[in-house]
């Protein structure tokens, strides 16, 4: 057997030694250890810029919900307390207001004349060309789902709604409940009896504009 000499060993550690390679991290160009910090603290600022600007348009819209709840709530009283005051002197046909009880879900409000949008926000609105409420015919009102209306839904068949107009109150029970699409008009119909439709939207407590309408009939029982 033949033994290697020490010099050839020497030789061969010096080649491994040369064929070896080490990393240094200063052997790296300095723009790419830059690059990464620059970058992190750009998408922090922009990430703080994004949640300031959703807190404004947060808040903002906060501050127009609740000023326009507020307004609503200040003219819906203005508009019960003119109400006691026609009814406490002889009413005048042209001017008189009308009122919509509702004991089961607890809705005492002063109907407004037309469904323009001012209308529908202080109240609910009775759609012109309909029948008054009281007379003959139907007679439509329409509410926000979110507001005077909100609630209406919870009505049974049997339930009492009163509407006290020009110092007489009529009375009228519900007999019917249906769920429609916005362009069924079928519920605007003219009838030959006394009849109350109310109308809202559908689903009720659906986030955003709702696709379809409730809508609730209410037979004529008596007056007084």
């Amino acid at each position: 057997m033949q033994v290697p000499r020490a010099s050839s060993l020497t030789r061969q550690c010096r080649f491994v030694k040369r064929r070896s390679m080490v990393l240094r991290p200063d052997e790296w160009p300095s723009e790419f250890s830059a690059a990464k910090p620059k970058l992190v603290v750009r998408s922090s600022r922009q990430r703080r810029i994004t949640s300031y600007v959703l807190f404004a348009i947060g808040g903002v819209l906060c501050v127009y919900v609740a000023g326009n709840y507020s307004w609503m709530y200040v003219e819906q009283r203005k508009l019960m307390h003119e109400w006691r005051d026609q009814n406490a002197s002889l009413p005048t046909q042209n001017a008189a207001l009308t009122k919509i009880s509702i004991p089961r879900i607890h809705l005492r409000a002063v109907v407004l004349e037309g469904t323009s949008r001012r209308s529908l926000l202080l109240g609910p609105a009775h759609l012109t060309g309909s029948a008054d409420p009281g007379d003959v015919g139907n007679a439509v009102l329409a509410g926000h789902r979110d507001t005077f209306f909100r609630h209406i839904h919870s009505l049974k068949y049997g339930d009492d709604i009163y509407i006290q107009r020009s110092r007489k109150q009529y009375h009228y029970t519900v007999t019917a409940r249906r769920i429609i699409e916005p362009t069924d008009l079928s519920v605007l119909q003219p009838s030959n009896t006394g009849q109350l439709t109310l109308i809202t939207g559908y689903p009720t407590h659906a986030i955003g504009p709702a696709p379809r309408r409730l809508v609730v009939v209410a037979k004529f029982v008596a007056h007084n």
